[in-house]
């Protein structure tokens, strides 16, 4: 009860600090999502490390910062592409930094950990600007339609889970998921995108349903690639600093595999 009420409370004091960011204008947007980002990719830099390795942290926080500005500011601006350009030589920069590094113990484990962790994190979670600029103009309904959908995904498995989960999803992985709660999630997701296809027509109806079904299906799945990766380095929870909730990769992996997939979605249906 103490960690479900933990739970409760942290989310509906995150939520309510995303909503209105969101809401309020594509500066505050940009923000929080920022912050998501940054957050979440030092904190999968903390999981490698307490494994033994040794990614370069400041590079990959400088790396990330620099896709998420360029892409925020690509969906806002039409920013020239050839500032991208920037991104390969700060990737070959790398190299150059492990020449000088003391210990060169596993430094092809610790550069491809710290590209890895650029693309695992920080790309899913820029691409989010492309969703809200993707008429030229920002608007939060698909960016908020995406959140809740996702926590929709999250809300259905967990309680249709605890009530009636007997079918072990992928034990091996993530021994706490089942079928039940899973198709849970996924029913509720797509209740919620259709309320979302009432408010926000930038989609329509089935269009909408089609988001939510992609937002669950991916969510779960990167909700088992966040497991299935701190099984591999022996960790139980990304970070402690969401209570009830672990740290922001326990709460956001949903996103990473699922904003490529709905992104690359909603450019086809629009």
């Amino acid at each position: 009860m103490n960690n479900l009420l933990a739970r409760i409370i942290t989310a509906v004091i995150g939520v309510s600090i995303l909503i209105t960011a969101i809401v309020y204008n594509y500066w505050t947007f940009a923000l929080v999502f920022f912050a998501i980002m940054f957050l979440s990719l030092l904190e999968f830099f903390q999981l490698t490390r307490k494994s033994g390795k040794r990614p370069f942290t400041a590079w990959g926080l400088v790396v990330g910062t620099l896709l998420f500005a360029l892409i925020f500011l690509q969906a806002k601006t039409g920013v020239e592409r050839h500032y991208f350009l920037l991104l390969p030589a700060t990737i070959s920069f790398l190299f150059i930094l492990a020449l000088f590094r003391k210990k060169k113990d596993l430094i092809v484990t610790n550069i491809s950990f710290s590209v890895f962790g650029t693309i695992y994190v920080s790309l899913p979670l820029s691409l989010m600007s492309s969703i809200a600029f993707i008429h030229g103009e920002y608007h939060h309904g698909l960016v908020l339609g995406i959140l809740f959908s996702q926590w929709a995904a999250d809300t259905g498995a967990y309680f249709v889970g605890k009530a009636l989960g007997k079918h072990k999803l992928y034990e091996s992985i993530s021994p706490n998921k089942t079928w039940e709660g899973t198709i849970g999630g996924f029913l509720l997701s797509l209740v919620v995108a259709y309320v979302f296809s009432l408010y926000f027509p930038s989609l329509s109806t089935v269009e909408w349903l089609g988001l939510g079904a992609i937002i669950s299906i991916f969510g779960t799945m990167g909700d088992l690639v966040e497991s299935f990766f701190k099984r591999a380095l022996a960790i139980k929870d990304s970070g402690t600093i969401l209570p009830g909730h672990g740290g922001f990769l326990d709460r956001f992996d949903g996103l990473l595999l699922s904003l490529p997939f709905a992104t690359l979605y909603i450019y086809l249906v629009i």
